[in-house]
């Protein structure tokens, strides 16, 4: 993993955001882990590999979202392995335009990713400038949100 000092483009400039990379490629994912880390990546896999051994279940992040979320399958049960993830849950509120008091609970590290059925690889591409606005936007108020 490379780190990189947080910028606007990549994160909020109070948090710990690193960009994980093979190479060149634009970063197509963040990953929030439960003690408020960030990390933008352009593999998925080397993302969900930080899921967990135990599945990884994946869902849209609202029925209009080009984007998905991933975590592990087993999170809300296996309570004693997976920490609560505060940070997560505040970022895919906020980009998913509803409160954060009403976001269900969050465990484990989670993965925040642009979704392309047209990619045979991995289904991932590139946040567009306003989802990665967005979601720079998120992890900023998360910080607040579960800090305050």
């Amino acid at each position: 993993m490379n780190s990189s000092a947080p910028t606007p483009e990549y994160g909020a400039p109070w948090l710990p955001v690193t960009t994980q990379s093979t190479n060149t490629r634009p970063p197509v994912y963040v990953l929030v882990h439960p003690d408020g880390r960030a990390g933008w990546g352009d593999r998925i896999g080397i993302a969900e590999d930080e899921l967990g051994p135990h599945g990884i279940g994946r869902a849209f992040l609202n029925d209009d979202a080009r984007l998905r979320v991933a975590t592990s399958d087993c999170a809300l049960v296996l309570r004693d392995v997976y920490a609560p993830n505060p940070y997560a849950a505040a970022v895919l509120a906020r980009v998913a335009g509803f409160p954060v008091e009403a976001a269900p609970e969050t465990r484990g590290p989670v993965v925040l990713f642009g979704f392309d059925p047209r990619n045979e690889w991995d289904s991932t591409r590139p946040p567009s400038n306003d989802e990665r606005r967005l979601i720079t936007e998120a992890l900023g108020v998360a910080e607040y949100t579960v800090g305050s």
